[in-house]
Formats: structure tokens, C-alpha cells, sequence
């Protein structure tokens, strides 16, 4: 009889990740390698899978869910979210987890702009990289007319991409890197520490099924989302096949269907896939709407 193989949940899966990262002293060191000369004495207070949503606009802002977030002892906020695939949307999805963080963090009623806190959005990703990317990069906010002059808007945001080689980086960040690529770590307490936790949890049924749970409803509301896309595509289409010719309504089927996958949070190319499977239209019309959204 073949034995099965159970797949390895490493640091970079969803839940493991947030099970290391609760651990506060190993979060802090993390940051602290990641932002060199940071000096946080003490982390407040640490969350995971939190969810920011606007009371006021539930049913029309969309949901967010931040991976960890943490505040320490001069009230900073770093948010740290991992990233396994490639989204092409990163620039905006900073800017949009931010903007959910200043609405409820880092800002109280009765206070003046002056009194927001610091913010530091960080990106841990595991995908292949672009020709142009480099294992660290942080971003702030520059005058275009002068590069010295910074704009203060307390915000910090930077991308870790472990699939670039991290030739010239710290110790501690080559660490890190071999991590989230599931590569043995020899290098102190705090790596330890994760490689434990990561190895207690793939060895705990319990643990492993709870794991196999979310991954399994992830993919379910990712089907789901095509679903309800590709019949609210196909309701719109045939209203609008009715008006301006049974084509013309499938090609509006297939811009909706196209755009709900991308909006559900999937790659252009996987979404494409997805449209071009349902042979609504020819290749030839798929790809002059997909040219749209490159």
C-alpha cells in the first residue's frame, strides 16, 4: 500500500503564520530585523486574521482582513501580512490597508492630525518576482520636483521577497528568507522557537485539520465568487443581448464574469483562464478585454 504524503504547512500558510507570529517576542524581533534601529520596548498588543470594516458602509466597503497587527509601547502600528501570490495589486492594497488602519488605530476622536501614530505596512512574500524587484525595498512618500525633500506622513511601507536572493542582507534576514522558503534555519532562539512551533503544528492532527478546514472554505469562496459572477454576468448579458444582439450580450458577460474573478482576488491570467473555459466568446474578443486591465 502507498503511504500518503501529507502536504508541509510552513511559515508562509495562512494559519501557521499567524500561530508563529502570536508569539510576542518573536514578533518583535522580526520587526526589528526588518526596520533596522527601531527600538520597541515593549509590544502592547498583537492580533491575528483581524477584521476592519466600516460599520457605516458594510455593504459596500470592501472586507479587510489583516493577517497580524500589532501595536507597541509608543502606540506605532505594524501591520504584517504574507503574501504567496502575486496579485499585481500590492501598491494598492497597501494604500487601502492603511487607510482602514488610520480610520480605526491610529487616530481618536478629539485629537488633530498631528497625533497619528506612525504606521508601518509590511509585505512578506513567496512568489516569483519581477525582473526588477530586489529582496527589500521600502517605500515613503518623496516631492516628484525634489527627491531630498520627504513628505511626513509617519508611513512606512516595505516588500521582503524571499524568491530574490538576499545577497548583502543581514544575517537575521537571510534567516528569514530560508523561513518562508522552508529551508532549515541555524541561527538563535528566535528561529528556533518558529521551526519548533511550525513542526509542533504540521505533527498535531487537530492542528491539521483546522488548517485543511480554512483552506478548503478559502476555496470555496473563491468558487463562489466565480459562480455568482459568472450568473450575474450571464443575468446582465442576456438583458443586454436582448437590446443590442445575442453577441454583444456575451461580450458583456464576459467583461462582468472577468471582473468579478479579479475582484474575488484572482490573477489577471488565472481570471482569463476562468473566462476563457466558459467558450462564451472567441479568444480574439477575450483578449481585447483583457487588454483593458494590463
Amino acid at each position: 500500500m502507498v503511504k500518503k504524503i501529507e502536504p508541509w504547512f510552513g511559515f508562509t500558510e495562512d494559519k501557521v503564520f499567524g500561530m508563529v507570529m502570536e508569539n510576542k517576542a518573536f514578533c518583535q524581533y522580526l520587526l526589528e530585523i526588518i526596520i533596522p534601529g527601531l527600538k520597541i520596548k515593549k509590544i502592547d498588543w498583537l492580533d491575528k486574521q483581524v477584521e476592519i470594516n466600516n460599520s457605516e458602509r458594510k455593504n459596500e466597503a470592501k472586507e479587510v482582513r489583516l493577517d497580524v497587527l500589532v501595536t507597541d509601547h509608543e502606540g506605532r502600528v505594524f501591520n504584517i501580512e504574507m503574501q504567496t501570490t502575486d496579485q499585481d495589486d500590492i501598491g494598492r492594497r497597501m494604500r487601502y490597508y492603511l487607510s482602514r488602519i488610520d480610520l480605526r488605530y491610529t487616530l481618536n476622536k478629539g485629537k488633530t492630525y498631528r497625533n497619528l501614530k506612525d504606521a508601518y505596512i509590511i509585505f512578506l512574500c513567496n512568489f516569483k518576482p519581477k525582473k526588477d524587484d530586489k529582496f527589500y525595498e521600502s517605500y515613503h512618500t518623496y516631492s516628484d520636483q525634489d527627491r531630498s525633500k520627504q513628505l511626513q506622513d509617519g508611513v512606512t511601507k516595505i516588500i521582503i521577497n524571499s524568491q530574490v536572493s538576499a545577497e548583502g542582507q543581514s544575517k537575521d534576514l537571510k534567516a528569514l528568507a530560508k523561513l518562508m522558503n522552508n529551508e532549515p534555519v541555524r541561527l538563535n532562539k528566535h528561529f528556533d522557537y518558529a521551526q519548533r512551533r511550525i513542526k509542533e503544528i504540521n505533527e498535531d492532527p487537530e492542528m491539521r485539520e483546522k488548517i485543511m478546514l480554512y483552506e478548503t472554505r478559502m476555496l470555496e469562496r473563491e468558487q463562489a465568487a466565480g459562480k455568482a459572477g459568472y450568473e450575474q454576468g450571464m443575468q446582465r448579458g442576456i438583458k443586454q443581448g436582448r437590446a443590442e444582439g445575442k453577441e454583444e450580450g456575451k461580450i458583456d458577460s464576459a467583461k462582468i464574469i472577468l471582473e468579478n474573478q479579479l475582484n474575488s482576488g484572482r490573477t489577471l491570467e488565472k481570471a482569463t483562464e476562468f473566462v476563457r473555459n466558459l467558450k462564451l466568446i472567441s479568444d480574439k474578443e477575450l483578449e481585447k478585454i483583457v487588454t483593458m486591465y494590463k
